[in-house]
């Protein structure tokens, strides 16, 4: 059988097409040269222009199938951006805006080529399973390294840089409200960091707070947990996913954090306080009361901690375990005003309640009569000082006023009556 011969033509089609092959590879192998050459050339005069030109030489490179694959090429285009992104020359550093990104983009392909194993050149850095492997890789240390120098050089002097200024970016977005950008700022710098064995809890702390501006709160609750785990925060982070769950109306999931929070910080407040008020209004009076009696055993200062208390024993009807936790909030507290006019609420509810009694006494009652009547009295007696205090802390408050018009009425205090009088009918 023939082989049917080539024309000429066919011949130099194939000869021009590996041709320009060859110088097309050629050219791009200078780009890399030339990027490495200004940047070199920047390192030494500061020349901003340098930096430019060697950027757009290095961008032409990384877009071909060869030099593209070289670790070289994408660690000489790194330290291009990064010499852009952290320069000192407000001027210069304005002329590349996303020198920042394209520093974590170069440094990361750089660090992927440059691994021996031909695995990782197949990697996709946007995909989560393949991060995963990527760091595998990173954090092994037996991987072996085409040039150590470079993985040396990106993970033991850039990155540190790279970390913060990334932070940096992330707060300036944050401030401003760009929050995607923050957020996305914020990961990355997690990132470097975890690349280089490091936690970055300040970088978690605040891709928290900028998921719960853009009500990603699964997100946000996936950051506050790891927080968690190493201790950052303390029981702040306990109280910000309660108040996730609050949001999510997820009553389970809050106080199970509640809990957990208190596992780690039995004398926080605001989760004593968290899971107090989750006990009342769910009827678990008994637990309550005995959580009360833990939290006013540790801060015994603490008026509120009486106060709430005061309130159970008061709706409970346990009128002298109230009136001495009234009392107690405020001598601890003589500023408190709920804690005052209270006290003065129920003593004078009582007063009104002996009262109600003496008049269902008949005639034949005298006595009966003037024992309530005497007990009624007695009571009023106690919630005027009490009522005066509240008014002298809030002297606006018109419940306060009118209890006290009702009392100076009952017991005959005609001038007081008459002045508080006005001063209700004023407001």
């Amino acid at each position: 059988m023939k082989i049917k011969s080539m024309n000429l033509k066919s011949v130099l089609g194939i000869g021009l097409a590996l041709g320009l092959s060859a110088t097309n590879v050629n050219a791009q192998k200078a780009n890399v040269v030339t990027a490495y050459n200004y940047n070199k050339a920047f390192e030494r005069d500061k020349e901003c222009s340098d930096l430019e030109k060697g950027i757009v030489a290095i961008e032409e490179a990384v877009k071909d199938e060869k030099t593209g694959s070289w670790a070289k090429t994408w660690y000489y285009g790194g330290n291009l951006y990064f010499n852009a992104a952290l320069n000192k020359d407000e001027e210069c550093r304005a002329k590349f805006d996303n020198a920042i990104d394209k520093t974590m983009e170069f440094y990361l392909n750089a660090l992927k080529y440059n691994i021996e194993d031909e695995g990782s050149n197949q990697l996709d850095l946007e995909n989560a399973e393949d991060q995963q492997k990527f760091m595998g890789y990173i954090m092994n240390r037996k991987t072996s390294y085409d040039d150590p120098t470079y993985t040396r050089d990106i993970l033991g002097n850039k990155f540190p840089y790279l970390a913060n200024a990334l932070l940096n970016k992330g707060v300036e977005s944050f401030q401003n409200q760009e929050f995607e950008k923050a957020k996305e700022m914020y990961e990355k710098s997690i990132m470097t960091n975890a690349i280089m064995g490091r936690v970055d809890s300040l970088g978690m702390f605040n891709a928290a707070l900028v998921s719960e501006r853009l009500e990603q709160y699964d997100d946000a609750l996936g950051y506050y947990t790891a927080l968690t785990q190493i201790n950052y925060g303390g029981p702040d982070i306990y109280m910000y996913m309660a108040s996730i769950y609050d949001r999510k109306k997820d009553t389970t999931k809050k106080i199970e954090v509640i809990r957990k929070g208190l596992e780690k910080y039995p004398d926080n407040e605001g989760l004593v306080r968290e899971e107090l008020s989750y006990l009342l209004t769910t009827g678990q009076i008994d637990e309550a009361l005995n959580n009360f009696d833990k939290a006013i055993a540790k801060d015994p200062e603490d008026a509120t901690l009486y106060y709430n208390r005061g309130l159970i024993y008061d709706q409970m009807g346990e009128f002298e375990k109230a009136e001495a936790d009234y009392k107690k909030a405020v001598e601890v507290d003589p500023k408190f005003f709920d804690a005052a006019y209270n006290l003065g609420a129920m003593y004078f509810n009582a007063g009104a309640e002996w009262n109600n009694k003496a008049s269902n006494y008949g005639i034949k009652e005298q006595a009966e009569y003037d024992a309530a009547t005497k007990k009624a009295n007695e009571y009023f007696a106690k919630a005027k000082p009490a009522l005066e205090q509240a008014h002298e802390i809030d002297p606006k408050d018109k419940n306060t006023m009118a209890s006290l018009v009702q009392v100076y009425a009952i017991m005959g205090e005609t001038e007081k009556y008459k002045a508080m009088k006005a001063k209700l009918q004023g407001n």
